[in-house]
């Protein structure tokens, strides 16, 4: 089911998630959908994305198969779907911003450095900074408090890894409230154990 690839990719949209929370950057303000690229070193993903307060849900299509994120920060919590399986996993927040590095707001130096336009959107681009060194990057956030573009590049050791999200064809506009919602008639994924964010049945 590569369920490693899937929680990858879920683990992209939770670490963003709960690093926006902890960095303090505006939070979006209107309710959208768009398009969604992820680029890293183990290739590029092609997605969407949907967004309501404090609710988002990310689609995501990995060789053929499609995996479901829905992340409700009303709720702390995450659903992770894999619908040809018509399974699911849960993640904890808590546990998921231990170890996803996000890190408290007085390790994290956040700039603004100016403004640019990002797929047609005008943004303000913000300059984060890790003060411990593990890594750094930046992020563009429109008026609405949508970030539709980050570029972070964060180090482990020896080890770098960079990974670039973008927000393509961003639509503003009332979003279907029931697909931020866990589907019926979904079961309960076998727990993979050491799974991203505290993942459980």
């Amino acid at each position: 089911m590569r369920i490693g690839l899937a929680a990858f990719i879920a683990a992209v949209g939770l670490g963003m998630a709960v690093q926006a929370q902890a960095a303090t950057l505006p939070m979006p303000s209107v309710e959208y959908s768009a398009d969604r690229v992820i680029e890293t070193s183990s290739g590029t993903f092609n997605g969407k994305v949907f967004a309501a307060k404090d609710k988002e849900r990310s689609e995501t299509t990995m060789g053929g198969m499609q995996s479901v994120m829905i992340l409700r920060r009303d709720k702390q919590v995450g659903w992770m779907l894999m619908p040809m399986q018509k399974m699911y996993m849960t993640m904890d927040f808590a546990k998921a911003q231990q170890q996803s590095g996000a890190a408290p707001n007085d390790q994290i130096d956040i700039t603004e450095v100016g403004s640019e336009t990002v797929e047609g959107q005008s943004a303000k681009k913000y300059k984060m900074l890790m003060k411990d060194g593990s890594g750094g990057g930046f992020i563009w956030v429109t008026d609405q408090g949508i970030a539709v573009k980050m570029d972070f590049l964060s180090k482990s050791g020896g080890e770098k890894t960079r990974m670039t999200v973008t927000l393509k064809n961003l639509q503003i506009g009332a979003q279907d409230a029931q697909q931020f919602e866990l589907p019926s008639g979904y079961t309960a994924m076998p727990n993979m154990g050491g799974n991203f964010g505290g993942m459980r049945r």
